[in-house]
C-alpha cells in the first residue's frame, strides 16, 4: 500500500496546525493565569466552575448581609450597657434618697442626678448607625423618642426589631425596638413589663419629682418599678448578646465557605505557572523539532519527481 504524497503533506501539516493549537493555548493560559479559557478547553470542568461561582457570589451577598447585622447589634448592645449602668446608678440614688438626716439640698442633688440620668438614657436611646436608629424598630429612619413641652416622652417607631437574613431561611432581630425596650404602649396597647403602668422616662421624672419634694413613702414604690425596667433592659441586653454571638459564629461559617469556594475555582480553573512554563518549553522545542523534520522532507524529491508514479 502506498501513502499519496499529497495525503502525506496533508498530514503534516494538520499536526504542525494542532502543535501552534497547543502553543497558543498554553501562551494564554501564561497570559491570563486561567487554566480554561472557553468552555471548550474543559466542558466538565466548567459545569463545576459555574456551580463554584454561585456558591462564591451567594457566600458573599451573606458576608454582606452579616457586616451589616454586625455593624448593627454591636453598637445596639453597646448602649444598651451603657443605659443598664446608668440605671444601676439611678438605682443606687434611690436606695439613699429616704436615708434619714438628708436635707432639702441633698435631695435637690438627687433629683438632679436621677434627671441626668434620663438625659443620659434619651441620648443613647435615640443613638443612630449609619443613618439607622438602633431604637426605633423598623422605622429606622425616624428618630424614635422626643420630648414635648411639657416633659413628656413620645415614642414614634414601632414594635418589631430590625430584621436581617443572616442565614438563607432564618431571619434575625439585631436590634430592639424601643417600645418592648423602655415600656411604652404597643400597637395594642400592652406593655413589655407587667405590673409597670409607665414607660422609664416617665417613671424617672416621677422618682426625681418624689425625691426632690421628700415623699419617702412614694419613693420605695417608684423604686421597685425601677428594678422591673432595669431588669427589662438588662434581659433585652441578654438577648441582643446572644444574637451577637449567633453573628459572629456565621461570619466565621461564611468565611470558611467563601475559602472553600475559592479553592475549588483555583484548584480548577487557575493554571500552574510552574507546570505550564515546562509544557510551554516542551512544546516550543518539539513544534521547531517537527518544523526542521518537515523543511529536511520537504526537499526529498516526491515520487513523481522521481517518475516512480
Amino acid at each position: 500500500m502506498r501513502i499519496a504524497t499529497n495525503s502525506y503533506m496533508t498530514d503534516t501539516k494538520n499536526n504542525l496546525a494542532r502543535a501552534q493549537q497547543d502553543l497558543r493555548r498554553l501562551s494564554r493560559q501564561l497570559s491570563t493565569g486561567k487554566r480554561l479559557t472557553r468552555p471548550s478547553d474543559d466542558p466538565t470542568a466548567v459545569g463545576w466552575i459555574v456551580s463554584a461561582r454561585s456558591d462564591l457570589a451567594n457566600v458573599l451577598n451573606q458576608q454582606k448581609v452579616l457586616t451589616r447585622a454586625k455593624a448593627l447589634i454591636g453598637p445596639a448592645d453597646a448602649a444598651l450597657d451603657n443605659i443598664a449602668s446608668a440605671l444601676r446608678g439611678a438605682r443606687d440614688t434611690v436606695l439613699g434618697a429616704t436615708q434619714p438626716g438628708k436635707d432639702a439640698a441633698a435631695h435637690r442633688a438627687d433629683a438632679a442626678a436621677i434627671r441626668s440620668v434620663r438625659e443620659r438614657v434619651m441620648d443613647e436611646a435615640n443613638i443612630a448607625v449609619q443613618g439607622s436608629y438602633l431604637f426605633a424598630g423598623r422605622l429606622s429612619a425616624t428618630r424614635p423618642f422626643a420630648q414635648a413641652a411639657d416633659g413628656a416622652v413620645a415614642y414614634s417607631g414601632d414594635s418589631s426589631g430590625v430584621q436581617l437574613w443572616v442565614a438563607p431561611d432564618r431571619p434575625l432581630e439585631v436590634t430592639a425596638p424601643g417600645d418592648r425596650l423602655f415600656n411604652f404602649e404597643d400597637s395594642s396597647g400592652a406593655r413589655a413589663v407587667p405590673g409597670v403602668d409607665t414607660d422609664l422616662f416617665a417613671l424617672l421624672d416621677q422618682i426625681a419629682t418624689a425625691i426632690e419634694t421628700g415623699d419617702d413613702s412614694a419613693i420605695p414604690t417608684l423604686g421597685k418599678k425601677l428594678d422591673a425596667l432595669y431588669e427589662q433592659v438588662v434581659e433585652e441586653r441578654g438577648v441582643l448578646g446572644a444574637r451577637a454571638l449567633r453573628v459572629e459564629d456565621a461570619i466565621d461559617s461564611a468565611g470558611e465557605a467563601e475559602l472553600s469556594a475559592r479553592e475549588i475555582l483555583g484548584d480548577t480553573e487557575d493554571v500552574d505557572i510552574a507546570t505550564a512554563l515546562i509544557d510551554l518549553q516542551h512544546q516550543q522545542l518539539c513544534y521547531q523539532a517537527a518544523l526542521a523534520a518537515t523543511s529536511q522532507l520537504a526537499r526529498i524529491p516526491s515520487l513523481f519527481e522521481l517518475g516512480w508514479t
